[in-house]
């Protein structure tokens, strides 16, 4: 292969792994629905959007009054806050009290807690919760009662049981340092203790538990190889840590002080140096998410990027459309880590997108404003039959996998609906778009969209107690939705 050539497929893969790469692609697919109805599985309804965002106004009303500014940003942090209990405020002043930790040392434990509780919050199912401690449930909940006879269960009990685990030192391979996460503890980490520390057993199982004890042994493989995204501070005693990534962000030659009266060490920090080292796929976190039913793009595994053959079809260049949610969710959890307990400035978030994922797509198959063309669903899985019996089969399909060409066409148009409807929303709230009052796609994600998708998705499907599923099922490894 000629030099030539081996620089266009570099440049390609780098736009791929780019922030700007997703929304510009999502764009094309999105546009071809749009303008002639191109697309292959979906046809999308533009006149239900108010209907959307009169759902997602009612929900923010509800549970925020005009009080927008209160709204947070769509983060791991809201998981740990489940059953209206604030578990990470009482870590940090437990922290706080022990003079020897600066907040350097106290953002680094932080930053370890989330990257692992990112890599845990892959669906759980339906069965599994997790159960408190009685003597921490009911210390300062004001739901304790029902956390404990209940449990807690999906993204928030996944988030409270890996918080357990960390404080009592699971992933740490030290006794004396507790609240960190080493590579030696991480490789230790097999899928029965997995299974132990999140209390998976028969009538309370857990699904995926080797794909996460996977993803934490290839995070103890990549610390322990050394990674400049995450230096040893001192290899010979304190091994690399994910937390480490705030000494590389640091040291980096494009964050640059703030300038205030009185310096406090805070930073401004360019998005882009905090996502190199989450996508980079040789030496960062992108290195360990799975390749198996991956594409390769031209010869390497980039992640979350998958072909769309609507969009191949018109440009002619592979239809590759990149969506990188796992990475984008774990950049949205560590912006808030930095900015609440460094005071760091994060520049240009506005380049990430609504993530892809089954609620918020849920959110626009419940109201119809996507909707399926049955018929190409049913031949795509070799079923034969009429536009009318297709309708009909509709709710009995598979599980279909990420690489199939509903599922990239469904996520592809997630991605724009989303900013649509985020200054849809600005709009009726009377906020101008772009201004310093109006939200943020971060809060509009976390107050409406995520959470309006699973109430909606309840009310349609939930039954027998059990909280409900997208309406299109998908098979995933975890580090796709």
């Amino acid at each position: 292969m000629s030099s030539a050539a081996d620089s266009s497929d570099k440049k390609r893969i780098d736009y791929l792994k780019s922030l700007p790469s997703i929304r510009e692609r999502c764009q094309q697919v999105f546009n071809l629905a749009i303008d002639q109805d191109q697309l292959e599985f979906w046809e999308v309804d533009q006149a239900t959007l108010p209907a959307i965002v009169d759902f997602c106004v009612y929900l923010i009303s509800r549970d925020y009054g005009a009080d927008y500014q209160s709204i947070p940003p769509h983060g791991r942090w809201r998981h740990f806050l489940a059953n209206e209990r604030d578990r990470i405020s009482p870590l940090l002043e437990e922290w706080r009290a022990d003079s020897s930790l600066d907040p350097l040392e106290m953002g680094r434990r932080l930053v370890d807690l989330f990257v692992v509780a990112v890599l845990m919050d892959a669906g759980a199912g339906d069965e599994w919760k997790f159960t408190e401690p009685i003597e921490e449930s009911c210390s300062t909940s004001t739901n304790a009662n029902e956390s404990l006879e209940q449990g807690i269960g999906r993204s928030e009990g996944l988030a409270v049981g890996t918080l357990h685990a960390f404080k009592r030192g699971v992933f740490s391979s030290d006794p004396q340092r507790p609240h960190r996460v080493d590579p030696a503890a991480l490789s230790s980490l097999t899928p029965e203790k997995v299974a132990e520390f999140m209390q998976s057993k028969p009538g309370n199982q857990m699904v995926g538990l080797e794909g996460r004890s996977t993803l934490l042994q290839k995070l103890g493989c990549l610390l322990s190889n050394g990674s400049k995204y995450f230096p040893a501070q001192d290899p010979e005693n304190i091994p690399s840590r994910p937390g480490n990534l705030i000494d590389y962000i640091i040291s980096h030659p494009n964050v640059l002080p703030i300038p205030r009266a009185m310096m406090q060490g805070e930073i401004s920090v360019p998005v882009d140096v905090l996502w190199e080292a989450i996508i980079d796929e040789k030496h960062g976190l992108g290195s360990i998410w799975p390749k198996e039913g991956r594409e390769p793009i031209d010869g390497e595994f980039i992640g979350d990027v998958w072909t769309c053959e609507a969009l191949n079809r018109v440009t002619k260049d592979g239809g590759h459309v990149p969506f990188h949610k796992l990475s984008q969710w774990l950049t949205y959890s560590l912006i808030e880590v930095l900015e609440k307990t460094l005071k760091w400035v994060i520049t240009g978030s506005e380049k990430m997108t609504g993530l892809p994922e089954y609620r918020n797509g849920g959110l626009l198959i419940d109201f119809e404003y996507i909707r399926p063309k049955p018929l190409a669903f049913t031949k795509s899985l070799g079923l034969e039959g009429t536009e009318a019996n297709a309708f009909s089969l509709m709710g009995s399909l598979p599980a279909l996998a990420a690489s199939h060409g509903a599922i990239v066409e469904w996520r592809a148009l997630t991605v724009i609906a989303l900013d649509r409807i985020k200054d849809a929303i600005n709009k009726k709230l009377g906020l101008m778009i772009n201004s310093s009052q109006a939200l943020s796609l971060p809060q509009v994600l976390e107050a409406a969209t995520w959470k309006g998708g699973r109430e909606i998705a309840s009310i349609k499907r939930a039954k027998d107690g059990k909280s409900a599923g997208p309406p299109i099922k998908v098979v995933s490894d975890g580090t796709v939705f």
